[in-house]
C-alpha cells in the first residue's frame, strides 16, 4: 500500500515555509506528494513543485491536479518535465478535466474527449515523442525522463478512460465502499476495452480522515471538504444507496460552493450539509473507527491512499495518520 498526501500551498504560507515543510515531509513515510492546482486559493504548483524538487530527494512529486483549460498543454508539459529534470525523475502528471481552478474563472470543465485528447498527448510528449493537440503535433524542446500521467476520476466514463490509456487513476469521492466498487467496476471496463492488465494502472483513492474522540471537532475538521465532495455528486445521474437519503443537500452543496475557498477549513460554504453527511463523505471518529472504514476501502482492491492535509499543524497530523492508522493497516 502506497502512501500520498494531496495539499496546497496557502495564500498566508511563505515559500520559505514551504521548503521546510518538504524538508521535514521528506524524511517521513510518505511515498507521494499532490500538489494542487487552484491558482485562485493557493500559491502556484510549480512554483511549489520546483521548491519541492530543490529540497527533497525520495518523495514523488505531482499536480494534484491539473488541467488544460487554464494553461495549455505545452506549457503544462514543459513545466512537468523541468520538475523531473529537477527531481531526478520524480515527477508525475496530475491531470482532470477541471475543477476549482476552471470554475473559479468563469470557464466549464474539459469534456471527456478532450481529455482523452490530453492524455494521448501528454503520454506522447513526455515519452520522449511527438503530441498531437488541437489538430498540431508538438515535440518538448528538451530530451525528459518518461513521466507517468495519472487521471483525477469519479464519473463512468472519465474512469474508463483512466482505465484504456491513463498510468494511473485518482478516485475522487466519498469513502463509501459500495461507490468505491462501482468506480472500480468502470476503470476495469476501460482496461478490458483496451486488453490492459489491473497490474498496468495504479489506483489510488483519496480519503479524507479527522481522527479525534470529540465528535464535533473532527466533524467541523472536515466539514468543508466534504461540503466540496457534496458538490461534485450533484454531477453524478445516480447516487450509490449509501448517499441517496443526501440528495436535495448535495445540490444545496453545489449552489453555495464558493471557489475563492476552495477546500479553506474555514469556508462560509462548510455549513450547507449536515454532520450525517460529513460523516457519510468523510472518514472521522477514534483511530479504531476510521481504521475500519479504511480497512473496507482497501477491500474493494485500491493501491494506494492518499490523505489531504487541510489546516495548520499538518505534520502532527501527518505524524499521527502514520502511527494510529497506516501502520496499523501495514501489519
Amino acid at each position: 500500500m502506497g502512501i500520498g498526501i494531496s495539499l496546497g500551498i496557502s495564500p498566508r504560507e511563505s515559500f520559505t515555509d514551504w521548503k521546510g515543510f518538504i524538508e521535514a515531509l521528506d524524511r517521513r513515510e510518505v511515498d507521494r506528494l499532490w500538489l494542487i492546482d487552484s491558482q485562485l486559493a493557493m500559491k502556484d504548483v510549480f512554483a511549489g513543485l520546483l521548491t519541492a524538487a530543490l529540497n527533497s530527494r525520495r518523495l514523488q512529486l505531482g499536480t494534484g491536479v491539473t488541467n488544460v483549460i487554464t494553461r495549455h498543454p505545452t506549457v503544462t508539459a514543459n513545466a512537468i518535465a523541468a520538475i523531473s529534470e529537477l527531481s531526478g525523475g520524480r515527477a508525475v502528471l496530475g491531470l482532470g478535466a477541471g475543477d476549482s481552478a476552471v470554475f473559479g474563472i468563469g470557464k466549464r470543465p474539459s469534456r471527456v474527449a478532450d481529455v482523452e485528447e490530453a492524455v494521448r498527448f501528454f503520454r506522447a510528449v513526455l515519452g520522449g515523442g511527438e503530441g498531437r493537440w488541437e489538430d498540431r503535433s508538438y515535440r518538448l524542446p528538451v530530451a525528459t525522463a518518461p513521466v507517468k500521467v495519472f487521471l483525477a476520476v469519479s464519473q463512468p466514463r472519465m474512469c474508463a478512460l483512466a482505465g484504456r490509456l491513463a498510468d494511473g487513476a485518482i478516485i475522487m469521492g466519498p469513502a463509501q465502499p459500495d461507490l468505491l466498487a462501482r468506480q472500480l467496476g468502470w476503470i476495469e471496463q476501460g482496461l478490458s476495452e483496451c486488453g490492459r492488465d489491473r497490474s498496468e494502472l495504479e489506483v489510488s483513492f483519496i480519503a479524507t480522515v479527522s481522527m479525534g474522540e470529540d465528535p464535533d471537532t473532527a466533524l467541523a475538521d472536515v466539514r468543508a471538504w466534504a461540503t466540496g465532495q457534496a458538490r461534485l455528486l450533484a454531477d453524478f445521474k445516480e447516487l450509490p444507496g449509501s448517499l441517496e437519503p443526501f440528495g436535495e443537500e448535495i445540490i444545496h452543496a453545489k449552489d453555495s460552493y464558493d471557489y475563492s475557498e476552495h477546500l479553506s477549513t474555514r469556508a462560509g460554504h462548510a455549513g450547507a450539509i449536515s454532520d450525517e453527511l460529513v460523516r457519510a463523505l468523510a472518514i472521522t471518529g477514534s483511530p479504531a473507527d476510521c481504521r475500519d472504514r479504511l480497512r473496507a476501502l482497501l477491500d474493494v482492491g485500491i493501491d494506494d491512499l492518499v490523505f489531504p492535509l487541510m489546516g495548520g499543524g499538518r505534520l502532527e497530523r501527518l505524524d499521527r495518520l502514520t502511527t494510529e492508522l497506516v501502520q496499523q493497516l501495514q501489519v
